[in-house]
């Protein structure tokens, strides 16, 4: 029996040496990140930009695959409830603290560490061809018509592009006049757009600035406080024409890619180091910045948390605003943008903490840049 004894403890001994070994060993398989949108859009192109050059520094491959639906939900959510292994993550929009507010999950964005990388404006365009040549063409236009003449494309309700049209034709006293179509991406839209099935869309910029570029489209007006060039076209800043529109600045989306919260600090670090690493690199920065017109302005630690929360607030309640959200945002604690400040709800005074070494990453890389 003594005997036996000696032996169950030595067994034991090397599981916990052996699991320690495995824990250090991460990554030693693929991982994968489920992108919640189509191919081709910000989403998708960013997070396959930062997952290219993370697998240089991780040493192993991250495959991306698009699992599309529910504004992201189907995807994040499924990562959300899987095990906290590092081995799978989500990647697109940071949206995620909208689903809750949609009906989409009992998931939201405290589920999630958040890795962002790039943000981007939000863009009206139309068609190179359109008679709108400015953005009150356009609204003139719209007024003088009968109601359901015009239709609007966005990747799907409760989008940054869907709620910017809706606070801008609100605004603009055409709320209403204007039917939404909506579609699987801003891709989607913009090719929608290019066919005449819509007179014009409202999409993250990135989605189709090389279009824009290509003399494609006309981009009207952007979700921004100050005009934006991009390939020597101007992006002329909404907030000109309606300054009221300034707040909701926060619905523009942020990118990245989210790891559940449960995941072991070892693992979170590692990531971390290896993002800091990414978005500096020549690689990520042509695809994310210089192609799409993105604005590289990385966060992680509590400085993502509390951008996270901020989009949560801005978003939701335009939602809510709109009568787009199907629950009330005050049955999940969350303040308007107008009242927002840190920690806004329970949910974030009892987040699981970013482990200190990511700070003193985060805070580097910010020196580094300039930030």
């Amino acid at each position: 029996m003594k005997r036996l004894a000696v032996l169950s403890v030595m067994a034991a001994f090397f599981m916990v040496l052996g699991t320690g070994k495995g824990a250090m060993a991460w990554p030693d398989n693929p991982i994968t990140i489920y992108v919640g949108w189509s191919a081709g859009g910000s989403s998708d192109v960013t997070t396959r930009a930062v997952a290219a050059e993370m697998e240089k520094k991780l040493g192993t491959r991250i495959l991306v695959t698009n699992v599309t639906g529910a504004l992201g939900a189907i995807g994040g959510t499924r990562v959300a409830k899987a095990p906290a292994d590092g081995y799978l993550w989500f990647g697109g929009a940071a949206v995620l603290g909208t689903w809750p507010v949609m009906g989409s999950s009992d998931v939201s964005w405290n589920d999630f560490y958040a890795f962002l990388s790039v943000v981007f404006p939000t863009t009206i365009y139309v068609k190179s061809d359109a008679p709108w040549k400015t953005l009150d063409d356009l609204i003139n236009d719209i007024k003088s018509k009968p109601e359901g003449t015009f239709k609007f494309g966005s990747p799907g309700p409760g989008s940054n592009g869907a709620i910017f049209a809706g606070l801008l034709l609100d605004a603009a006293g055409v709320g209403g006049k204007v039917q939404p179509v909506p579609y699987k991406g801003g891709r989607e839209a913009g090719r929608y757009l290019l066919s005449g099935d819509v007179q014009f869309v409202s999409v993250t910029m990135g989605d189709l600035a090389d279009w824009a570029a290509a003399g494609r489209i006309r981009p009207l007006a952007n979700l921004y406080n100050k005009d934006v060039t991009f390939e020597g076209i101007t992006f002329p800043a909404v907030t000109k024409k309606y300054p009221e529109l300034e707040p909701y600045m926060a619905i523009n989306p942020y990118f990245g890619v989210y790891l559940n919260r449960a995941t072991p600090d070892d693992i979170i670090i590692k990531v971390a180091e290896a993002f800091a690493w990414a978005v500096k690199q020549p690689g990520f920065q042509r695809i994310a910045v210089k192609e799409r017109a993105g604005v590289l302005a990385p966060l992680m630690g509590v400085a993502s948390d509390q951008q996270m929360s901020k989009i949560e607030s801005a978003r939701c309640w335009a939602l809510h605003s709109l009568g787009i959200a199907k629950k009330d945002p005050k049955e999940f604690g969350i303040p308007k943008i107008t009242e927002w400040k840190w920690p806004p709800h329970d949910r974030a005074k009892n987040l699981k903490p970013w482990p200190q070494k990511v700070e003193e990453i985060y805070a580097e890389l910010a020196k580094e840049l300039g930030m």
